[in-house]
C-alpha cells in the first residue's frame, strides 16, 4: 500500500470533521497521533485511558465509519496509551515521527497542576481546604449526627466506606464545613494524601481552560492522581454536558482505584435535574445523607460556639431571640453575630433584645414574636376539638394522644424550646417522650396522606396566626 499512516489519518479526520462539532473535534480528535499503519490496522496514540474511554463512548461509530470509508470494511484501529502535550491544534503534517515510547511518570509532583495559569509562576500545590473547618468545630445534633459520624469514619478509612459520600440539604446548614472537615481529617491521619476541594463551578472552569489551552491530558492526569476529590454544590453541573462527561469518566477512574469521592448538593441525588442518569446512578453507589435544620438545642450549642469564637457574651433571653428567628440557616446565624459585634463596637451600645431585632431586620422582612407552647396547643385544640386540659393531661384516648403529639411536634418545630421544657409543659414528661411523639408524627406523614394534609394545614394556621416564618 502506497499510503502512510499520516495521510490516512488526515483523510479520516476530514470525514470525522463533517460529523462532529468543531469544539468537540478540537478537544477529542486533534490530540490523537497516528503511529503506524500495518496492513489494514491503524495504530493511534491517545493521551490516557480517560481520553480513550470518552472517545469510544461517544465517537466510536463515527471513527469506525470514517476508517472503513478510507481503508475498507476490514480495517481496524489499535490504540497506544501514552502521555504527551499537544500544544498546536491542526492536522498532522507529513513529517517523520519519533517512535520512542514515553511512559506515564508515577511521581505526582511531575504532573502538571491545572490550577496554575500558563505564563504565571507556578505556586505550591494547594488543596483549597480551610483549616478552621474541623470535626471539633462542627456541632453534632439530631439534624446532622449520621452525616458527621459517617464523615469521621471516612476520614479514618478513605476509599473503603461510603464511597462516594453525598451530603445534601438546604443552604446554610453546614455542608461545606462537613465535607472540608472530612478532607482535613484525612490529612491529619494521612499527611501525604493528595486532596482537592473545589466547587463544581471551579471544576467546570478548569475543564474549559484545559480545552482552551489544549491541555486535556494535563487536566485528567492531575485529577486521576488524586487520593480524595471533594466537589461542593454538585447540582451546578446541571446542563453542562461536556463537564458531566468528563466528571463521569474521572469518577469511574477514581472509584475503580478506591479513591475517595465526596460531594455536596442542595438536594438528594434522585432529585437532581439535568444531570446525566449515569452520574446519578453512581452517586447512589455510596451513601447519600441529609442535613436537616437544627433543633433548638443544636442551634443554641452552635450559637454558643460561634459566640465563643467571636469573644461575645450574650444574655440567655437575647440568644433565644436569635435562635427563634434563625432556625434554618447557620450561615445567617454567623452573619448576625458578626453584625452584632460590629454594631456594639462602633456604637458602644450593649447587645440587648432591641439591638438584636434591629440586626435581624437586615436578614428578614419580619422579626418573629415569641411563639409559646401554650399558643400552639390552643390552636391544635381548637382545630381538633380536643380540650387543652386533655392535651396537657395524661388521657390515652387515641384522638387526645394524637392532639398531644401534634402539639409537641409543632412546639419543637416552631416554639424552638428545649425538649425538656416541652416535656414539662405536657404533664411533666421527659425529653424521650417528646422525641418519640415528633418521630411518630413524621412517620405518619410519610405513610398517611390524610394525616400529612392535616399536619400541613395546621402548620399554615399556626404560621399565619402566630406570625411564624
Amino acid at each position: 500500500m502506497n499510503q502512510d499512516h499520516v495521510s490516512i489519518w488526515n483523510r479520516i479526520l476530514e470525514l470525522v470533521q463533517q460529523s462532529v462539532e468543531q469544539k468537540h473535534y478540537n478537544t477529542w480528535f486533534i490530540p490523537i497521533r497516528p503511529i503506524q499503519l500495518d496492513g489494514l490496522v491503524l495504530t493511534l496514540e491517545v493521551p490516557n485511558e480517560f481520553f480513550l474511554a470518552h472517545l469510544e463512548s461517544n465517537y466510536l461509530d463515527i471513527l469506525k465509519d470514517s476508517l472503513r470509508s478510507v481503508l475498507g470494511q476490514r480495517a481496524k484501529i489499535e490504540y497506544r496509551i501514552l502521555v504527551d502535550n499537544y500544544k498546536k491544534p491542526g492536522r498532522i503534517k507529513k513529517e517523520p515521527l519519533k517512535q520512542e515510547s514515553i511512559t506515564l511518570e508515577t511521581n505526582p509532583s511531575l504532573i502538571s497542576n491545572p490550577f496554575v495559569i500558563p505564563g504565571i509562576k507556578k505556586v505550591a500545590y494547594d488543596n483549597h481546604l480551610m483549616p478552621q473547618f474541623t470535626f471539633d468545630k462542627y456541632i453534632e445534633g439530631h439534624c446532622n449526627r449520621v452525616a458527621r459520624q459517617a464523615g469521621i469514619q471516612i476520614s479514618q478509612r478513605p476509599g473503603e466506606l461510603f464511597n462516594p459520600l453525598v451530603v445534601y440539604g438546604d443552604v446554610g446548614l453546614g455542608k461545606t464545613h462537613l465535607i472540608q472537615a472530612i478532607g482535613n481529617g484525612i490529612l491529619q491521619k494521612f499527611p501525604k494524601s493528595r486532596i482537592i476541594y473545589l466547587s463544581s463551578d471551579k471544576f467546570t472552569n478548569l475543564f474549559i481552560q484545559a480545552i482552551r489551552n489544549n491541555s486535556i491530558s494535563d487536566f485528567s492526569n492531575f485529577f486521576n492522581a488524586l487520593d480524595v476529590l471533594i466537589i461542593d454544590d454538585i447540582q451546578y453541573l446541571a446542563g453542562k454536558s461536556g463537564t458531566q462527561e468528563t466528571f463521569f469518566h474521572l469518577f469511574n477512574q477514581l472509584h475503580q482505584n478506591k479513591k475517595q469521592l465526596i460531594m455536596s448538593s442542595d438536594r438528594a441525588p434522585k432529585d437532581l435535574k439535568e444531570i446525566d442518569e449515569r452520574l446519578i446512578s453512581r452517586f447512589k453507589w455510596g451513601a447519600s445523607l441529609e442535613l436537616l435544620s437544627p433543633d433548638y438545642e443544636t442551634l443554641m450549642a452552635i450559637l454558643d460556639s460561634k459566640l465563643e469564637e467571636k469573644e461575645l457574651d450574650l444574655a440567655t433571653n437575647v440568644k433565644e431571640v436569635i435562635c427563634h428567628n434563625l432556625k434554618s440557616s447557620i450561615r445567617e446565624l454567623e452573619g448576625v453575630i458578626v453584625n452584632l459585634k460590629l454594631q456594639a463596637t462602633l456604637s458602644g451600645r450593649p447587645i440587648t433584645i432591641d439591638l438584636v431585632k434591629e440586626v435581624l431586620a437586615g436578614f428578614s422582612n419580619k422579626v418573629n414574636q415569641e411563639v409559646s407552647i401554650e399558643s400552639i396547643t390552643k390552636i391544635v385544640s381548637d382545630h381538633l376539638k380536643v380540650p387543652v386540659s386533655s392535651i396537657l393531661g395524661k388521657a390515652r384516648q387515641r384522638n387526645i394522644v394524637q392532639a398531644r403529639q401534634l402539639s409537641m411536634y409543632f412546639s419543637k418545630k416552631m416554639a424552638m424550646k428545649p425538649l425538656t421544657v416541652i416535656g414539662q409543659a405536657f404533664g411533666g414528661k421527659d425529653h424521650s417522650t417528646v422525641i418519640y411523639s415528633c418521630d411518630t408524627v413524621e412517620n405518619l406523614m410519610e405513610t398517611d396522606k390524610l394525616f400529612q394534609d392535616l399536619v400541613n394545614k395546621l402548620e399554615k394556621i399556626i404560621s399565619k396566626s402566630l406570625g411564624v416564618k
